[in-house]
């Protein structure tokens, strides 16, 4: 049996007015949202992800030695942002690395979008500006190739589908 699943996430009902970018552009997010804050889609800064509450997540992953702390928003909260409507989300990276993510994902499994690890704020050889992770150690059931694959880091683009 399939069950399809469709993410609506919307701020409210009025949705909230999204800032222009001041700084350099390091997230784009397009395709089925309703809070735009440009041609593209709603882009976002650096000190504008820095604005967003703040969650954490403290686990092993295949890249790191021990158990580490990323910290940043939550793929759901900025879904919500947004507005997103859809059902998968095509993420691109920096080096254009490309994976498919159920949008459900962000509900199930509360993924964070990486600022910053053990503290120090991620740079580009730090696999950032962004990094998104999932709580590995908290669900075992995450430490597979598939999600270790979501995993994206240097995370650039989102298109909502």
């Amino acid at each position: 049996m399939s069950v399809l699943c469709t993410v609506a996430l919307s701020a409210s009902v009025h949705a909230q007015t999204l800032p222009k970018p001041v700084g350099p552009v390091i997230l784009t997010v397009s395709g089925n949202i309703g809070n735009k804050n440009s041609a593209q889609g709603a882009e976002f800064d650096a000190a504008m992800m820095d604005a967003m509450a703040v969650s954490q997540i403290k686990t092993t992953t295949p890249w790191r030695k021990g158990v580490v702390s990323f910290s940043g928003p939550t793929l759901k909260s900025l879904l919500k942002l947004v507005a997103a409507h859809g059902q998968t989300l095509k993420m691109t990276a920096l080096d254009k690395y490309e994976v498919t993510v159920p949008a459900a994902d962000a509900e199930q499994f509360n993924p964070v979008l990486a600022r910053k690890i053990n503290g120090v704020t991620l740079r580009l050889r730090d696999h950032g500006p962004l990094f998104m992770v999932y709580p590995f150690d908290a669900l075992p059931a995450l430490q597979t190739d598939v999600y270790y694959g979501r995993s994206i880091w240097h995370l650039a683009k989102i298109v909502v589908e």
